[in-house]
């Protein structure tokens, strides 16, 4: 006698492919709904950027961070610990971390000011400028990588709103630029700058 079976599902369970099926289209929903989000696509954009610079500067054993610093050091000789921060809009606890370890590395030096011996300030060493100039070709790469997919009117115009927004919400910034270092500024970055101006 020919068997029959009926393949009934049971009450409240789900084929494991339809469970998938389902699940993958709630993950969906919610991935569109982040990409509607421009902190969350700024956000993204900045990992993005990072890995990018990463991988570019991969044999230099620098960060964006150390890059930064570097640069308003060498820009700026003798400048405090909290101008730097000020300067590269990095939070005070960073720049403490930054500093202590290219100084370490020989990188950069502490050294009494001219101007007030009981104070000291940071100058980059002659490793740190080499190593700036080694930085400068692979950032240079990196910034190429990242505007890629985009064509250069949209890369100007990139460049342009995103200025308009660090400009515009500098205030609201955790660690906010001095006025000094906003793009556009006519303002010149000096030694003693640092403070904050309401």
């Amino acid at each position: 006698m020919l068997k029959v079976r009926h393949f009934i599902e049971p009450v409240g369970k789900m084929p494991i492919s339809r469970r998938r099926t389902q699940k993958w289209k709630r993950v969906s929903r919610a991935v569109r709904s982040l990409h509607t989000r421009p902190g969350f696509l700024l956000w993204r954009a900045h990992h993005i950027a990072i890995s990018i610079f990463g991988d570019e500067c991969r044999d230099l054993s620098t960060t964006p961070s150390q890059h930064a610093v570097l640069s308003v050091v060498k820009e700026v000789r003798g400048i405090d610990q909290m101008e730097v921060s000020r300067l590269a809009g990095l939070d005070r606890f960073t720049t403490a971390l930054v500093v202590s370890n290219l100084i370490k590395r020989g990188l950069m030096q502490r050294e009494q000011r001219a101007d007030d011996r009981r104070c000291y300030g940071l100058a980059i060493s002659a490793a740190g400028l080499r190593l700036l100039n080694r930085v400068r070709r692979g950032a240079d790469r990196a910034r190429a990588r990242l505007i890629s997919p985009f064509t250069a009117s949209e890369q100007r115009t990139l460049t342009l709103l995103l200025k308009r927004l660090v400009i515009t919400l500098n205030e609201d910034a955790r660690a906010p630029l001095d006025e000094a270092a906003l793009p556009g500024s006519a303002r010149p970055v000096q030694r003693g700058t640092g403070n904050k101006s309401r």
